[in-house]
């Protein structure tokens, strides 16, 4: 074939062509294989988002992140809580923590209980002391009405103190906490034995409140004790074996 054949040849059919759009071809197959294998990497939807919360990165031995909330702790102290100061409510010493609460207080009234035995105890001692009947209406009927658990044995308790007529009680006469005893915890019910000293000039008395406290709304509220009588939870004794002590100074 002579030269002037090859130059009247469309350009298509000439081997330099050929050549150039083949190499072209591989150029484009190996850039569409690059975006297959990115979109791959990016959750298949080409958008090349960031992978989502909680996901482990690509490529990373690093496990998901759990959504499961922290466990709550339930090892009852052994020795009286260290942070614990103790103020007058009437003629009644009750403690404050700065951890445990309570985080509200009104003139009359303590809530805001940490979800903790601690809270837990910290709460029974408050909730009693401001039941108490000497202490007044004032005190006791919104601490019972609203943080003490709604039930029958509420509503006789609180009928119980509107029926009575007695007046305050002589400072001297009130039993003061002594010391608790934990007889069970999960972070929704409290068994607290309360001890309170009876005043006694001879063998020291005391009594033994056992408490139920349950987490409702937010809080810890007291049970009412059965028939809305406290000596149905009471034991009087003489033995602090397995109590702790714990107590104004």
């Amino acid at each position: 074939m002579s030269s002037s054949d090859f130059a009247q040849r469309p350009p298509w059919t000439r081997p330099g062509f050929i050549a150039a759009a083949a190499l072209l071809l591989v150029v484009i197959i190996a850039g569409v294989l690059v975006a297959v294998f990115a979109i791959a990497d990016n959750g298949g939807d080409g958008a090349g988002r960031a992978p989502s919360p909680g996901a482990a990165p690509h490529g990373s031995d690093a496990p998901p992140a759990s959504d499961a909330p922290q466990a709550l702790p339930t090892a009852v102290p052994t020795a009286a809580p260290a942070d614990v100061r103790w103020e007058l409510v009437g003629p009644l010493a009750v403690p404050v923590s700065a951890t445990a609460g309570p985080q509200q207080n009104t003139a009359t009234t303590a809530s805001g209980f940490t979800r903790t035995p601690e809270g837990a105890l910290i709460a029974a001692a408050q909730l009693t002391a401001r039941a108490s009947h000497t202490l007044g209406p004032d005190y006791w009927q919104p601490t019972i009405e609203r943080q003490f658990v709604a039930s029958a044995d509420r509503d006789r308790l609180l009928a119980e103190y509107r029926a009575s007529d007695s007046g305050p009680a002589d400072p001297g006469s009130l039993s003061q906490i002594a010391g608790f005893s934990f007889q069970s915890y999960t972070p929704d019910t409290a068994v607290i034995g309360l001890v309170q000293r009876a005043p006694s000039a001879g063998t020291p008395r005391y009594h033994v409140l056992s408490l139920t406290l349950l987490w409702r709304d937010g809080d810890w509220r007291m049970q009412a004790p059965p028939g809305g009588a406290w000596i149905s939870i009471n034991r009087v004794t003489s033995d602090l074996t397995g109590v702790v002590e714990w107590g104004p100074r």
